[in-house]
């Protein structure tokens, strides 16, 4: 009977492992399900791993865009075992949603927050922060201030991140 429980245990052990990961649950975003065939023929399992650079500079539409791409590319490369390095530069008036107590732009939070325990990292502009009157005690703890963001786009470009720059045109 032992032997029985045992068997089983490492079955089910291997299944688990075997099992692809589970896709994240990230608020606002909703879980767009793979249709089967559609894949990328293997290119990024081969280019791992995969590093996309969000460039960021106004808060409304295009960081609502880039954000829910953002999950959903995590969620399509966690579904398929693959890594990842995604990293957020926030500039120019995008660098209020990066202020913790800005209520205008506070429903970010929660899928700030979620991005970033999925690995996910943010950079802050400082020149963009003094022209708009933030304080650096005032950015989320886990956003890094730098000095510029524009040479932050172009140090993650040196690393080899692909950019992304949503041209959402919203009027803030």
């Amino acid at each position: 009977m032992k032997r029985i429980y045992l068997a089983l245990a490492i079955l089910l052990s291997l299944c688990w492992q075997a099992s692809p990961a589970q896709s994240v649950n990230f608020p606002g975003i909703p879980n767009v399900p793979l249709k089967p065939g559609l894949s990328y023929g293997g290119f990024f399992k081969q280019h791992q791993p995969v590093k996309i650079l969000f460039a960021v500079g106004r808060p409304g539409l295009q960081l609502k865009e880039s954000l829910t791409n953002a999950a959903l590319v995590i969620n399509y490369l966690k579904a398929k075992g693959y890594k990842y390095k995604i990293h957020f530069v926030l500039y120019g008036k995008a660098v209020l949603a990066a202020d913790v107590f800005n209520q205008k732009y506070s429903n970010w939070t929660p899928l700030l927050e979620e991005l970033h325990k999925q690995g996910v990292t943010f950079t802050v502009c400082h020149n963009s922060m003094v022209f708009l009157q933030v304080k650096s005690a005032d950015v989320y703890p886990f956003m890094k201030v730098i000095p510029a963001g524009i040479l932050s786009v172009a140090e993650y470009e040196m690393k080899g991140y692909s950019p992304i720059f949503n041209s959402n045109s919203d009027a803030e």
